[in-house]
């Protein structure tokens, strides 16, 4: 193995104070020392500014001038303090402190000797820290020294000017220097499966600690939360790093993880999270198809697993039907199939037959329709007590997701049968939801739903930690939550059918940049750009409002957000 040493430039609270995200650089750059110290065999060498006094320091000097006008109270650079997480010396490889009186390192003895036992050939160094003293010991090692093996870790690099900053790794490097990410240093300390242990317990001059979000991309609404999550909640973004694959060799996907394989407050992975999860334990109950059915057969059209039964069915109406042919476990519209016969052959695992609901209630000009609304639901511990309520929240803006043909049960094609895109609000006030009774059938079938998921032990309520006793004044804390959507449709006698539910349903927020991945984004951000105020979709308040309840319990007055049941969980043994 090739002996390896990691330097870091100047993490004193004076400086690190004047830079972009002063605690998110000192914790990665505290990650860094922390898989040094894991892997063992690596030495960390801190270089700082210091002075005893400063009367040694010329009046005249253009950066260091000014210390000799501070007044007797002021102790910049005479500490030596480090933004670092202090450890046993004793059970770890060498840590060498090198002070020095000159705003940037010269190539001076102790400095030299520092080195004297490196290897020109194999020994490796990484450097991190303040950019400027970043980039001048890089030149050092590369022009006095003549290392030819110098990494610097582009995340532990921070300037007060970041373009600055960026301009040096880019294009500031004259030695063979390369730049790295941190997760090519872990796993260069093969390290990389490994959660590194680091204490967060810094000098009280450090800048105080963030609270951290992470979104490694599982794929639910975090990354829309986000920005409400950081510019009102005042969380910081930690990175991700890799954290294992799945597939064959044709198509592997990769999943990742916190940097350092951190547990942080926030985390769209939930072993990876202490506070709330982004998914709900159970939710496949409510987005499965077969699995909602097997909950709720009473409010929903006809529905067979087995070929057969789907026959008997038929042959007892006496007449044609349309049927759909659904993947259970897939959304949108994607893997439906419109049939005017049954199939030929036996059911897949995952397909169900879903029969046409009779006589549908269309929309203006004969289009075909479905409702569409949606929900917010949580587990949340109440104040002072171990006790757990799920709490159910019914946006009071509906949509209608029409087709784009009259509605035939002779066309058999997607823009006459499928129904996916919201294309017209329904505020509270509408003719057509209050006729149709839309604002007391939607919230009461809800409720039975999530009661009959929740009393069947099908949603479920991750463990309450211990630290959260009943014993300590606590506040609202939510556990788990999701925001998920629910259509229905309607026949022309009223009755209303719920075809399904959504998890993680398509939300387009008119003030973020999102990938525009499906036709319906794609639409609702034409339509928002041609004119923000009269777009049919922009779900913005409804995601704001959302983060407000899994953050505190509540929402503004205004907000279209309406409490529709709170549920007691129910107790396991």
């Amino acid at each position: 193995m090739h002996p390896k040493t990691l330097i870091v430039c100047d993490v004193q609270p004076e400086v690190v104070k004047k830079l972009p995200q002063p605690r998110l650089f000192c914790d990665v750059v505290n990650l860094a020392v922390a898989a040094a110290r894991q892997h063992g065999q690596t030495r960390i060498l801190y270089t700082q500014l210091k002075f005893d006094s400063y009367d040694t320091i010329p009046p005249t000097h253009p950066r260091l001038g000014v210390l000799r006008k501070l007044p007797a109270t002021v102790k910049w650079f005479t500490s030596s303090d480090l933004c670092i997480a202090g450890t046993d010396n004793n059970k770890h490889q060498e840590e060498l402190i090198l002070p020095r009186t000159t705003f940037l390192p010269q190539a001076d003895t102790p400095w030299t000797d520092a080195f004297n036992d490196v290897s020109t050939k194999d020994h490796q160094v990484t450097v991190v820290g303040y950019g400027p003293t970043v980039q001048t010991v890089c030149h050092l090692l590369g022009d006095i020294l003549a290392l030819p093996n110098v990494d610097i870790i582009r995340e532990c690099v921070a300037d007060e000017t970041p373009a600055r900053c960026q301009a040096f790794l880019n294009h500031g490097l004259l030695f063979r220097e390369t730049v790295i990410t941190m997760t090519d240093y872990l796993e260069s300390l093969d390290l990389l499966h490994e959660r590194i242990e680091t204490s967060m317990d810094l000098p009280p001059s450090a800048p105080p600690p963030n609270q951290y979000v992470c979104d490694v991309g599982r794929g639910g609404h975090l990354s829309l939360f986000m920005p409400y999550i950081t510019n009102k909640y005042g969380y910081c973004q930690w990175p991700t790093q890799p954290w294992y694959q799945e597939g064959g060799l044709s198509l592997i996907k990769q999943y990742y993880c916190p940097l350092g394989r951190w547990v942080i407050p926030l985390c769209d992975e939930p072993q990876f999270g202490s506070g709330p999860r982004f998914f709900l334990m159970g939710r496949q109950f409510l987005d499965e198809k077969d699995l909602l059915f097997d909950l709720v057969p009473e409010l929903m059209p006809p529905t067979f697993h087995r070929l057969e039964e789907a026959k008997e069915y038929l042959a007892a109406q006496g007449k044609e039907l349309l049927w759909f042919l659904k993947k259970v476990n897939q959304n949108g519209g994607r893997a439906v199939d419109v049939l005017k016969t049954l199939p030929t052959q036996p059911l897949a695992k995952d397909d169900q037959l879903q029969a046409h609901i009779p006589r549908p209630l269309l929309w203006e000009g004969g289009l075909k329709c479905h409702v569409k609304t949606y929900y917010y639901l949580s587990a949340c511990q109440l104040p002072n007590s171990n006790d757990v309520e799920w709490q159910l929240y019914l946006h009071d803006l509906f949509y209608l997701a029409v087709a784009s043909k009259p509605w035939s049960t002779e066309d058999l094609s997607d823009e006459c049968q499928i129904t996916t895109m919201r294309l017209q609000r329904l505020p509270a006030d509408h003719p057509w939801r209050i006729q149709w009774k839309l604002s007391e059938l939607c919230p009461k079938h809800l409720e039975t739903i999530m009661t009959r998921a929740i009393q069947q032990s099908k949603l479920q309520v991750p463990v309450v930690n211990e630290e959260n006793s009943v014993s300590e004044t606590r506040t609202f804390r939510t556990l788990q939550f999701e925001i998920n959507s629910a259509d229905w449709m309607l026949d022309e006698d009223g009755r209303i059918y719920l075809i399904e539910c959504n998890g993680i349903p398509v939300l387009y927020d008119g003030g973020q940049s999102q990938p525009l991945c499906t036709r319906g984004l794609q639409l609702y951000d034409s339509l928002y750009k041609k004119d923000p105020q009269t777009a049919v979709v922009n779900d913005h308040d409804l995601l704001e409002d959302s983060v407000d309840l899994a953050m505190t319990g509540k929402v503004p007055a205004t907000s279209l957000w309406k409490l529709v049941a709170a549920i007691p969980a129910v107790k396991t043994t």
